[in-house]
């Protein structure tokens, strides 16, 4: 598959928070942001389709729903 370059600019709290996400899971900030885009792409197709983005806990409970997407 073809890969194309981004140049990506956040503040340097978020550069420190992505940082520390690749090194604690043994990966590259990179790597971190493609999951994070997948993520974000799913949520924004399932808003689509009329289901909501959130956090359930065992046994099915809605624990935290994430809006604005």
């Amino acid at each position: 598959m073809k890969q194309v370059r981004k140049q990506l600019i956040i503040p340097e709290d978020m550069d420190q928070n992505l940082t520390q996400i690749a090194k604690d899971s043994g990966t590259t900030a990179s790597e971190v942001v493609r999951k994070a885009l997948n993520l974000y792409m799913v949520a924004v197709e399932k808003k689509r389709e009329g289901m909501k983005f959130g956090f359930v806990k065992q046994g099915d409970r809605l624990e935290t729903e994430v809006i604005g997407l």
